[in-house]
C-alpha cells in the first residue's frame, strides 16, 4: 500500500462529514455522537472523535478510522473504500498498488526526514544566541524591535540561519545525513549548476513550522533588514516559505496550531493571520487562539482541519490592497465548508502585529467579535460606490457574481438563508434570484459535460468494475479477543507516551503477550519501525487495514483519553513495571521447566544460564527507570 497516498486521502476528509452524510450526528463535549446503524440503538452510543478522526460503538465493540467506517457501511474492501474517499476528496487514484518499505537514512523515509529537520531547527534556535557573530546580534536586535521577548522566542523556537551556503548541509553531513536528505527535508536546495546542495536559508530569522505532535516539519525565514542591505540583490525575497516535501504541504499546515489548539477549543473560535510575526505578537499580547497560513491563501483543507477544533473561523487580513483582494476570495469557502467564517480587514496599511502593538488586546478583540461573516463582507466590498437606484447594470452584475458563487454550493438550509439575505440586500424577490441561480448552475454543468466529452470515460467504467467485483460485498470481519491485563497496561503506556515504543519493540517478546490481538498490535508496531514511521496510535490507525485491530486501537486510545491526568504514575514508570512483571513471569515459567524431568542435563544448564542473564537485565531495568 502507498502509505503517503493513504495518508493524503485520510487527511483530506473529515470523519464527521463522512459519517454525518448518512447518519444524524450531534455534538457531545469534545466529540460527536450518533445512533449506531449496526444494532438497535435507542440512544446515541456511537462516539466520533474528530481530533483523532476515529469512531467507536461500545455496545457493538466495533470502531476504527474513516476507512473502516466506509468499509463497514458499504460492505466493501479497503481499496474500494479508498477510492470512495478519494473521490470525495477530489484526489485521483489511477491504481491501488502495494506499498513499499523505506530504508532508514533514505530521503524517502519520513522518520529520517523528521530527525534531520529537528536537527537543523534546533541548531538554528541555538545560533540566535551565538555571542561570537555580529549577524546573530542583528537578528536579536530585530526581534527586540518587533517587541518579541525571550519567552515567546522560546515558545515558537525562533532561530537564526547563518549567512553561509553550507552551514545546514555540513551540519547534517556531520550527523550522517546525506545531501539528498537535506534536500528532501527542506533544509537545502539543489545547486543551480553542477551537483550537490546548498542551504535553503541564509542570514535569516527562522520560524520552524510544527505539526500537531509538535515536531518541526518545515522552516520559514524572514530577511533581517541590516543583513539585506549588505547582501543587496543576492538577499532574495523578504520571506522564504518552506517548499512542499514529504513532511510538509502548505495547504494542510498552519503556523502555531500545535500551540493554539487548546485555546481554540476553549474559545470556540480561531483567528487566522497572514504572517509568523503576527501570530507571535498576538500570543505575546495574550490573544491565544491564533494561527497563520504559510505562503498560501486559506484553503478548504485548512478549514476542514480548523473545524475539528472550533465552529468559528475569523480570517484577519492586513489593511492593504492585497489583504482586501484576499478577502474577496474566501466566500466560496464560507458557502461550502459549513463553518462560521468571518472576515476582519484591519484599518488601512496595518497588520495584526502593528495594530495590537498600537491599540492593545482589548481593542483588537473588539474588532474580531464584530467581524462580519464572509457573505456580508463580500456584499459590502461588491456594492461599494454603487448607486442602487440608477446603476442597474452594476447592480445586476453584482447579483450575478454572488449567485454564481452560490450556484456551486449544494442545496440546503444554509444556501436558502443566504438567498434570503441577497434578496433583502438587493430588493429582489427570492424566487427570481433562485431562478437565476438555477440557470447559472445549469450553465456550469453544461460546460463541465463538454469538457468530459473530450476525454474517455474511463472513470465510470472503472467504478462499475469495482462495484461488481467479488470483493465488493465482503463478509463482516470476525472480532478479535480484547486486550486485557498486563498487555492492556503495556499498550496504554505506549499510547500515552509514544517515545517508549521503540524500546518496547526491542524488549517485548511476543510470547509474553496473552492474546492474539496484543501480538498483532506488537507486530504492527514492528512494521511501523521497519517503515521508518512514527510509533504512535494515530499512525498505527493510518496503516492498519484490519478492522478488528483498528477497533482495539481506538478502544485503548479512548481509555487513555478518558483517564486524562488521573493516573499518578508516569507512562514511563508504568511501562518499566510492566516490563519487569513480564520478565518475572517468563522467569517463573522457565523455573517450572527446569524442575520438570523432561529436561536433559545440558538443557537444564543452558536454561539456568539464561535465567541468570535475565535477572541481570531486570536489575538494569529497575536502575534505568
Amino acid at each position: 500500500m502507498d502509505f503517503d497516498l493513504k495518508e493524503r486521502v485520510r487527511s483530506a476528509v473529515d470523519i464527521v462529514d463522512i459519517i454525518g452524510a448518512t447518519l444524524e450526528i450531534h455534538p457531545q463535549g469534545r466529540n460527536f455522537v450518533t445512533r449506531c446503524p449496526w444494532h438497535n440503538d435507542h440512544r446515541p452510543s456511537m462516539t466520533i472523535n474528530q481530533e483523532r478522526q476515529s469512531w467507536k460503538c461500545w455496545p457493538c465493540d466495533i470502531g476504527g478510522d474513516v476507512f473502516s467506517f466506509v468499509m463497514r457501511r458499504d460492505g466493501v474492501d479497503f481499496p474500494t473504500a479508498m477510492r470512495t474517499l478519494a473521490e470525495v476528496a477530489g484526489i485521483q487514484i489511477e491504481q491501488y498498488t502495494g506499498g513499499k518499505r523505506t530504508d532508514p537514512g533514505s530521503p524517502d523515509d519520513r522518520e529520517t526526514l523528521l530527525s534531520a529537520m529537528k536537527l537543523v531547527a534546533d541548531d538554528y534556535f541555538h545560533q540566535l544566541d551565538d555571542p561570537k557573530t555580529d549577524d546573530a546580534k542583528l537578528a536579536r536586535d530585530y526581534l527586540a524591535s518587533r517587541d518579541i521577548d525571550d519567552e515567546n522566542r522560546k515558545r515558537f523556537r525562533i532561530g537564526f540561519s547563518p549567512d553561509s551556503w553550507d552551514h545546514a548541509v555540513n551540519l547534517l553531513h556531520r550527523n550522517k545525513f546525506s545531501g539528498e536528505v537535506a534536500h528532501a527535508c527542506g533544509a537545502a536546495s539543489a545547486k543551480l549548476s553542477g551537483n550537490g546542495y546548498v542551504d535553503m536559508f541564509r542570514g535569516r530569522l527562522m520560524f520552524p513550522i510544527h505539526d500537531l505532535q509538535d515536531r518541526p516539519i518545515a522552516l520559514g525565514g524572514r530577511l533581517i533588514p541590516e543583513i539585506a542591505k549588505r547582501l543587496g540583490d543576492k538577499a532574495g525575497g523578504k520571506y522564504i516559505n518552506g517548499r512542499e516535501t514529504k513532511l510538509f504541504r502548505k495547504s494542510h499546515q498552519l503556523y502555531g496550531l500545535q500551540l493554539a489548539r487548546d485555546a481554540i477549543r476553549r474559545d470556540g473560535q480561531v483567528m487566522v493571520m497572514e504572517g509568523y510575526t503576527d501570530v507571535v505578537a498576538a500570543r505575546k499580547s495574550g490573544v491565544e487562539p491564533v494561527v497563520a497560513v504559510l505562503g498560501t491563501a486559506l484553503t478548504t483543507e485548512h478549514v476542514k482541519i480548523l473545524k475539528r477544533f472550533a465552529d468559528r473561523v475569523v480570517l484577519v487580513l492586513d489593511g492593504d490592497a492585497a489583504g482586501k483582494k484576499r478577502a474577496d476570495e474566501v466566500l466560496e469557502l464560507f458557502v461550502g465548508a459549513e463553518v462560521d467564517l468571518r472576515v476582519l480587514t484591519l484599518p488601512e496599511n496595518s497588520d495584526p502585529a502593528d495594530y495590537i502593538g498600537a491599540n492593545g488586546r482589548q481593542q483588537f478583540e473588539s474588532l474580531v467579535s464584530s467581524a462580519p461573516d464572509a457573505l456580508d463582507h463580500k456584499l459590502t466590498r461588491l456594492t461599494e460606490g454603487i448607486d442602487f437606484k440608477n446603476d442597474t447594470h452594476a447592480v445586476t452584475k453584482s447579483v450575478d457574481t454572488m449567485l454564481g458563487i452560490l450556484a456551486k454550493a449544494p442545496a440546503g438550509l444554509r444556501v436558502d438563508q443566504m438567498m434570503l439575505r441577497l434578496a433583502d440586500r438587493f430588493n429582489f424577490r427570492v424566487e427570481r434570484l433562485e431562478q437565476r441561480r438555477t440557470a447559472l448552475r445549469d450553465q456550469a454543468r453544461d460546460r463541465a459535460r463538454r469538457v468530459r466529452k473530450i476525454a474517455p470515460a474511463e472513470k465510470d467504467v472503472d467504478r462499475q468494475t469495482v462495484q461488481e467485483s467479488p470483493a465488493a460485498r465482503r463478509p463482516v470481519p470476525q472480532k478479535l479477543p480484547p486486550i486485557t491485563g498486563l498487555d492492556l497496561h503495556l499498550f496504554e503506556a505506549l499510547f500515552e507516551n509514544p517515545e517508549l515504543a521503540a524500546g518496547a519493540v526491542e524488549a517485548i517478546d511476543p510470547a509474553w503477550l496473552s492474546s492474539v490481538t496484543a501480538k498483532m498490535l506488537l507486530s504492527a508496531y514492528q512494521d511501523l519501525e521497519l517503515r521508518g514511521e512514527t510509533l504512535d496510535g494515530d499512525t498505527l490507525l493510518s496503516i492498519i487495514e484490519n478492522e478488528p485491530l483498528k477497533n482495539a486501537i481506538v478502544t485503548i486510545q479512548s481509555r487513555v483519553d478518558a483517564r486524562g491526568d488521573k493516573v499518578s504514575e508516569t507512562a514511563a514508570t508504568r511501562y518499566a513495571d510492566v516490563l519487569m512483571r513480564y520478565r518475572e513471569g517468563d522467569q517463573n515459567r522457565a523455573i517450572a521447566e527446569v524442575g520438570s524431568s523432561m529436561l536433559a542435563e545440558n538443557e537444564e544448564q543452558e536454561l539456568l544460564e539464561k535465567l541468570f542473564e535475565e535477572a541481570k537485565l531486570r536489575q538494569q531495568s529497575k536502575t534505568k527507570f
